[in-house]
């Protein structure tokens, strides 16, 4: 037996959290999601550290979109789950607040405005962000001013940064899909996150397009210092770039741990492939 296939080994990537979710960036605990008799979510805690790059993998059906859609406020957990963020107990907040509060998300269903442009597109999320009062903003006084140009530059800068530039007065629908992606994040950045939630940004693009996504998403991580919590399929990127893994099955966490570790785990592997 292999020292990554040792009791202990296999134990440690079946414990709890790596970072108590009260005090991690972003963390849930003990949330649990039901349609109906469908258990999308079966008693999930996690805690993602300041700074983490963590990855959320799974077969189809095991629950990752559901979890990400609790962790930012699209759907409430069952009575007893409980949603932190930066420490802050947000189970109550709906989602604009939480992104008021620093948690930004990506779609796998694009959902930006096709028949407008690129710049239009990711301006959109300014309505999310705080405003100076109602007088300051209808009489376009001095605050209201400033802020739109503040707005303005660091939208352009999001842009500029993604190398969206060329494409800025491009409507959407006329764009590929990779651009699309990027767009996706451009429009989530705009709202300043300090977590980025990221639900298959790769899904669709080419190999060079992913290099793209990579290249962008590990730089704003290393230097820029963003959280990250990405659910991706391709497991070849995720071992490359995650600094943690957690594996969901039917809804509840398998194994969590570093990509080499969790992806020679035996029952990750029959997870995937159907042989122990």
């Amino acid at each position: 037996m292999s020292t990554q296939d040792t009791p202990t080994r296999r134990a440690d990537l079946r414990s709890g959290p790596h970072v108590p979710p009260e005090r991690a960036a972003l963390g849930c605990r003990d949330v649990t999601k039901t349609f109906g008799a469908v258990t999308a979510c079966d008693d999930v805690s996690i805690g993602i550290d300041d700074g983490e790059w963590v990855s959320i993998v799974g077969p189809n059906g095991a629950g990752k979109t559901t979890l990400l859609n609790v962790l930012n406020g699209f759907y409430d957990p069952d009575t007893g789950g409980r949603i932190f963020l930066d420490g802050e107990d947000v189970t109550a907040d709906r989602a604009y607040k939480r992104a008021r509060k620093g948690l930004g998300r990506t779609f796998q269903g694009l959902e930006l405005f096709d028949d407008e442009d690129v710049l239009e597109n990711v301006m959109t999320t300014q309505a999310v962000r705080e405003r100076p009062n109602l007088l300051s903003a209808l009489l376009f006084y001095r605050g209201g001013r400033r802020l739109e140009a503040e707005n303005m530059r660091r939208v352009e800068e999001i842009i500029d940064y993604l190398e969206l530039w060329e494409y800025r007065h491009d409507t959407v629908a006329s764009l590929p899909l990779g651009i699309q992606r990027r767009v996706d994040l451009a429009r989530t950045l705009a709202l300043d996150p300090d977590v980025l939630l990221l639900d298959e940004a790769m899904s669709g693009l080419t190999f060079d397009e992913k290099y793209d996504m990579v290249r962008f998403l590990a730089d704003l991580n290393e230097n820029e210092g963003l959280t990250l919590v990405m659910i991706e399929h391709d497991l070849e990127v995720v071992t490359d770039v995650s600094e943690r893994m957690v594996v969901l099955n039917q809804g509840g966490v398998v194994a969590r741990g570093n990509p080499e570790d969790v992806t020679n785990d035996p029952e990750v592997r029959n997870i995937y492939t159907g042989v122990d």
